[in-house]
């Protein structure tokens, strides 16, 4: 028997044929205008990075050309903050556009070192030490290759601004084009990528800060004009470290670098022994870690006997910090009552039955020699007196910190506490009473974050 529908059901199932195709359609369309809002804001957004990374550009042009003309400390000081706010905000900036594909390290070097170097100006007037001439010519020729970014980056945005060519297209092209080889660049891809090129011939800034040129070329100082230890040596001195046979280490590779090393493994663990001298720079195991049963007081003991045995007998433990059931210790080298915290040594402790598992002596290696410290220019009290009212004293010394450029301050340490209960470490320079550095000592479960 043939079954047909009658009227009035087909009239609904057309109806609502309609109604699931309309409804669809509404979800289609409103999903299309929510990319099409969520696009036209990622543009907003690309259009705004842009204008606002050619502004600072422009700003730190105009400052460093006043910067070499300023003749007074005050005036100085205020171009070195306006130097220093205008290249965070270029590099903020920069981050924002779509440039994940081209090599921008020239030019974020440029950046991060025209603020680096202007707070080290900065800091220096604070003192009361006058620019020299050859810091003013590194102001000039900072000058130099801000102008040339300056115009490149308005010849750039000027492609853009009128509307018809979306910066946002980086993305677009990119999401669309096959996983293979290399993808064509975009307009403004291709325009950094030349910006950045640009930077070659960019001159070699020293100073004190951390992006100083001078950090890159640093090589050790305990190990210049040590003999090179052979192979078999640097494992002779490995397996005596680690209280193993020979035979339970192999040779994996020879580095390179400002600190080149053997690399040897074991089961579980890599050891490195430097080539110039033969010194364990640092050792890991691997194994995986039970339950804790020892207190981080354990660990500091058993790490401190651990140095001592191994012939680092004048080193003063800092501060400690606990993680996966391993409490790492920092240890730096003591000497007539003065800590080098330059030179450190970090010790890694299994709590769960009191092993090594972990040892690193780079900042140690790289930095331990005799030093010829400055003569003090004011007493303990003096110094004393240079703390804030709202700290109280709770013990004091002497110490040698590295400054941001890897240089070293000679200080009195002390170590306070605030009238609201903060811990805090106060560095007061020897020779100036300028307070050099303060650290915010906080104290939790995992051990002693140093702020």
């Amino acid at each position: 028997m043939e079954y047909r529908l009658s009227t009035r059901k087909t009239v609904r199932l057309v109806s609502f044929s309609l109604a699931v195709c309309l409804m669809l359609g509404g979800i289609a369309y409103t999903g299309f205008a929510k990319a099409d809002y969520y696009q036209m804001q990622l543009e907003y957004n690309y259009q705004r990075a842009l204008d606002d990374l050619s502004d600072h550009i422009s700003n730190l042009e105009t400052a460093l050309l006043k910067g070499r003309y300023a003749a007074t400390p005050p005036q100085q000081q205020g171009i070195a903050a306006k130097l220093q706010q205008e290249s965070s905000g270029a590099k903020a900036s920069l981050a924002q556009l779509p440039l994940s594909s081209v090599p921008l390290d020239e030019l974020q070097r440029f950046l991060a070192q025209v603020g680096d170097f202007s707070s080290s100006l900065a800091s220096q007037l604070a003192r009361g030490e006058k620019l020299s001439d050859e810091q003013m010519q590194q102001l000039s020729e900072l000058g130099k290759y801000a102008s040339s970014l300056n115009f490149d980056i308005k010849d750039l945005q000027a492609r853009y601004d009128d509307g018809q060519s979306p910066l946002g297209e980086a993305v677009a092209v990119m999401g669309n084009l096959p996983d293979e080889g290399e993808s064509p660049l975009t307009g403004l891809q291709s325009g950094f990528r030349d910006m950045n090129e640009g930077f070659t011939d960019y001159p070699t800034l020293i100073y004190d800060g951390p992006f100083s040129d001078h950090i890159l070329q640093r090589t050790s100082k305990m190990l210049e004009g040590q003999p090179a230890a052979t192979q078999q040596e640097a494992l002779s001195t490995a397996a005596e470290f680690l209280r193993l046979p020979q035979e339970a280490l192999t040779f994996q590779e020879k580095t390179e670098g400002n600190l080149p090393l053997y690399r040897f493994t074991g089961e579980n663990l890599s050891i490195t022994v430097t080539q110039a001298g033969g010194y364990v720079n640092d050792y890991l195991n691997s194994r995986k870690i039970g339950e804790a049963k020892l207190s981080a007081e354990d660990a500091v003991e058993t790490a401190r006997d651990y140095l001592a045995a191994r012939g680092f007998d004048s080193m003063k433990e800092s501060y400690y910090t606990t993680s996966g059931n391993i409490c790492t210790i920092n240890f730096a080298w003591q000497q007539d009552g003065i800590t080098y915290y330059s030179d450190l040594i970090k010790v890694s402790v299994a709590l769960d039955d009191g092993e090594i598992v972990g040892f690193g002596a780079s900042g140690y290696l790289m930095n331990h020699i005799s030093r010829a410290l400055p003569e003090e220019q004011l007493s303990m009290e003096e110094a004393k007196a240079v703390l804030s009212p709202y700290l109280t004293v709770q013990s004091e010394g002497r110490a040698v910190i590295p400054t941001a450029g890897l240089n070293e301050i000679s200080c009195y340490e002390f170590s306070c506490e605030s009238d609201t209960g903060e811990r805090l470490l106060v560095y007061i320079n020897v020779e100036t009473g300028m307070e050099e550095q303060i650290l915010l000592l906080l104290q939790s479960d995992g051990g002693t974050l140093v702020m």
